[in-house]
């Protein structure tokens, strides 16, 4: 059986049901402003060990954000361990 990574996310919330993890969003605005955006990544409880997501929960979860982005996503970060870790990325063009 594959043994998959835990993640020590920041929580915000913690229920019965799920865990909502700290997360932030770097995107442009349709009208070519930066902006950033705090986000609350939801994740099933049965895709946690304990109160700490999965690693392909957590990645699901900051993709549903990633593709509601209301400009051009940017940046997606979580905080692990105390620290920003960026999840998702995009490449810039010139």
């Amino acid at each position: 059986m594959e043994t998959l990574e835990i993640v020590n996310a920041e929580l915000l919330l913690s229920t019965p049901l799920t865990v909502v993890v700290r997360a932030r969003l770097d995107f442009v605005e349709a009208d070519g402003h930066e902006a950033q955006r705090e986000l609350a990544l939801v994740i099933p409880r049965s895709r946690c060990d304990g109160d700490r997501p999965l690693w392909p929960a957590l990645l699901s979860a900051a993709s549903e954000h990633w593709h509601r982005c209301p400009g051009s996503a940017r940046r997606l970060q979580v905080c692990i361990d105390g620290e920003w870790e960026t999840l998702l990325t995009s490449q810039l063009t010139h």
